[in-house]
């Protein structure tokens, strides 16, 4: 055996993801056989699809599936360079100019991924001399990004106001301060503070905000803006991050802001200049995608509707869920194991229920989650079929937590 060989099979991680996948337990990188429909296939079996964050069921819309077969027809599979070179296409300018437009910012720039557009942001605007502070539950990315930026890390403890206050307040008035929250955050689908955030960084010398939009895009604010425009602050963001991965029904991301901070980026983040750009058919769709959001507003509000009634079922039943705040719902298993939270998930999925089974540390605590998305074609009698499920799974594998 190779020395490399040798080294893999000392990883802490090999023989517990080997045994999992053994006994038909691993719960991830599941085979999927169809679109993201409201009922999907999954390695044969059709089931009630809580696992995909198609917010507004874009994805597999007509409108957009043609508009991401004509940008192929005319433009092929692929760019085969980066934006710098000749990966500009004039789906990405337009694209850029009507997210700008949408939230009333000056510009925004396409990247290849939602990942990619936070690593840049962050990255692009803060350095080794200043302070990245960041919510303890901020997505992978934020944290990512902070790390290759060089800047110093401090992390608050989760929507804790008063705790971010205390650690602005010790650091030093010079030094620029990046304060960094997801709008949504996406395990508990709980939204940021941005009132309180909003109110201490402009309190706060040289300080200014990131906001993360991944999982607000399309689901919350009368236009389905996101959490800032829930809270009324859309013009008190300084930089904005989004993904296209989710309500638009794409791949790709964007960052938002101000011409300059904007123009920044195009001649500075290394990471967007030498990766490939995005391929004509993502771009085609989030644009088309973007359009549909903008011209049918009830769409958010729709999906809104469908997490009330979702909650509303599953209290009926008995099932405690935590407060939604999004469209994610998530659910507190009675005991606290990885494998019992497993176990649940395959439960459910052998019963036709598909959702995401979160466990310690994503799950923060030491308390397992399911985390079910809820989407906009989501009827109410799937929704009522997928409580009956729930509430049958729970109560059989002695998970149901007590209510106060």
């Amino acid at each position: 055996m190779s020395v490399f060989r040798e080294r893999l099979e000392a990883f802490p991680r090999i023989e517990p993801y080997r045994y999992a996948r053994a006994e038909q337990l691993w719960p991830y990188y599941k085979r999927v056989e169809s679109a993201a429909t409201p009922v999907f296939t999954i390695e044969g079996r059709s089931v009630i699809n809580f696992g995909s964050n198609n917010y507004l069921s874009l994805s597999y819309d007509p409108r957009v599936i043609a508009a991401a077969n004509a940008a192929t027809d005319r433009y092929g599979t692929g760019v085969t360079g980066s934006r710098l070179l000749n990966g500009t296409l004039p789906l990405h300018l337009d694209l850029e100019a009507e997210l700008a437009d949408f939230f009333g910012v000056e510009a925004a720039l396409v990247f290849s991924t939602g990942y990619v557009a936070n690593l840049c942001a962050i990255a692009g605007f803060l350095g080794r001399s200043d302070y990245a502070v960041v919510d303890k539950e901020a997505h992978n990315s934020l944290v990512t990004a902070i790390r290759l930026s060089g800047a110093r890390m401090k992390r608050f403890r989760h929507n804790d106001d008063a705790h971010l206050a205390a650690i602005l307040a010790d650091l030093p008035a010079e030094a620029a301060k990046g304060v960094i929250v997801d709008g949504v955050y996406s395990m508990r689908g709980d939204t940021a503070p941005l009132p309180k955030i909003v109110d201490l960084v402009a309190r706060t010398p040289n300080a200014f905000t990131f906001d993360d939009e991944a999982h607000g895009l399309g689901v919350l604010g009368a236009q389905g803006r996101g959490a800032a425009e829930h809270f009324g602050l859309l013009d008190d963001i300084d930089i904005t991050t989004l993904t296209f991965s989710k309500t638009l029904g794409s791949c790709g991301g964007a960052v938002l802001g101000c011409a300059e901070a904007i123009e920044l980026l195009t001649i500075t983040s290394e990471p967007f200049i030498f990766t490939a750009s995005n391929v004509p058919a993502s771009m085609a769709a989030a644009l088309e995608a973007l359009r549909i959001l903008r011209a049918e507003p009830e769409r958010p509000a729709r999906l809104r509707a469908n997490v009330e009634h979702l909650l509303g079922a599953l209290t009926e039943r008995g099932v405690s869920a935590n407060p939604a705040e999004s469209a994610i719902v998530t659910i507190p298993l009675k005991h606290h194991d990885d494998l019992s939270t497993v176990f649940t998930f395959r439960d459910l999925f052998e019963l036709g229920v598909f959702c995401n089974p979160v466990i310690p540390p994503a799950s923060a605590g030491n308390s397992g989650l399911l985390r079910l998305s809820v989407m906009a074609d989501h009827d109410e009698d799937l929704l009522d079929d997928a409580a009956d499920i729930i509430r049958k799974v729970l109560t059989d594998g002695d998970q149901l937590v007590d209510r106060d």
